[in-house]
């Protein structure tokens, strides 16, 4: 078996990202992960309350929207909307 040595990221979803390409074919591999003793994982970091504003505001915009006036829709009649009445 051949031995390449590189560096990448362990993601919140637990998979492995590489931080550069490898030069190999594409198929499956066998991974060894050296964790170092100090490891800690990455935090997400909260948003400022600033953020978190502009954030509710964008999405009661968006609410606005369907409070306008217009035709009753109901997601019941989807194919009738997509495809008109047949």
């Amino acid at each position: 078996m051949k031995a390449i040595e590189t560096k990448g990221h362990l993601l919140p979803n637990g998979s492995i990202q590489i931080d550069e390409p490898v030069e190999l074919p594409s198929g499956q591999v066998r991974l060894i992960i050296l964790v170092p003793e100090d490891f800690r994982p990455e935090c997400p970091q909260e948003i400022s309350s600033e953020e978190r504003r502009r954030i509710v505001a964008a999405l009661d915009q968006v609410a606005e929207l369907s409070l306008k006036e217009g035709p009753p829709v109901s997601n019941r009649k989807h194919d009738q909307y997509l495809y008109g009445d047949n």
